[in-house]
């Protein structure tokens, strides 16, 4: 619950793709096949950058390859939460979401909880991910600053087990215009704390692969190197969660 705690109030404070170009005609021997693919480009597509580079601007062109049904997901995951006005009852999120939300008693860690339910009724949930605190989906209610304030919190896993799609990061990254921060609070974080960044290979800083965004928070799977263990890249989103802050009941 610390490590949810955090994130939570992390995420509180955090209030130039290229056109498609016709390919030459006639056959393309292996390596010109090979160069003309590196240099065009699918609409709204990302071409990775060496490490530091800047992200392109905020382009909601880069999901137009995304399922229509997975898009909506998260268009509708990233909109649960204005920041005008009142955020949704457990009803208006199970009907906007599509979700089935059970109210479950608290568990003695979960001190800082005021409610918890579990998720249902929608393919993106992953029984096995529950024990793995806040990396698996759960709907939340929890006490915040100032006295008498409350926290809401849904996550999603968004993994291709569940949604038949790998969500690349950084095509997230590059869809809403959000800078992260890491989101690993374990003993082992170097460094622990970053300055928000929108960059390439900034996917790759979390040892543990958790990153909080602009209103939102990720899971991310890892890549690393067999022999030292050493995160050396990024790979599909496992998770999302929201965050809304508003007063108590």
């Amino acid at each position: 619950m610390l490590r949810l705690g955090f994130v939570l109030a992390a995420l509180a404070l955090m209030g130039a793709c290229s056109s498609p170009q016709a390919l030459p005609a006639g056959k393309l021997d292996g390596s010109s096949r090979l160069k003309a693919e590196e240099t065009v480009a699918s609409p709204g597509r990302l071409k990775p950058q060496s490490e530091g580079t800047p992200l392109p601007p905020r382009n909601p062109h880069v999901a137009d390859h995304w399922p229509s049904e997975f898009r909506l997901m998260i268009d509708n995951l990233l909109a649960l939460y204005p920041r005008d006005g009142k955020p949704p009852s457990v009803k208006e999120v199970e009907k906007k979401m599509g979700i089935t939300l059970t109210e479950r008693p608290l568990q003695d860690l979960e001190t800082g909880l005021y409610k918890r339910y579990t998720v249902g009724g929608t393919r993106y949930v992953d029984t096995k991910l529950e024990k793995f605190g806040g990396m698996g989906q759960y709907y939340a209610i929890s006490k915040a600053r100032p006295p008498g304030g409350m926290l809401q919190s849904l996550r999603l896993v968004v993994s291709p087990a569940q949604s038949g799609f790998c969500l690349d990061p950084y095509e997230l990254a590059v869809y809403t215009g959000s800078k992260f921060l890491n989101g690993d609070t374990s003993q082992r974080a170097r460094p622990r704390i970053w300055p928000a960044a929108y960059v390439w290979g900034m996917f790759e800083w979390s040892e543990n692969g958790r990153y909080i965004g602009e209103n939102f928070d990720i899971v991310l799977g890892q890549e690393r190197d067999v022999v030292m263990q050493k995160v050396v890249g990024a790979s599909c989103v496992v998770s999302i969660g929201v965050l809304g802050r508003y007063a108590g009941e």
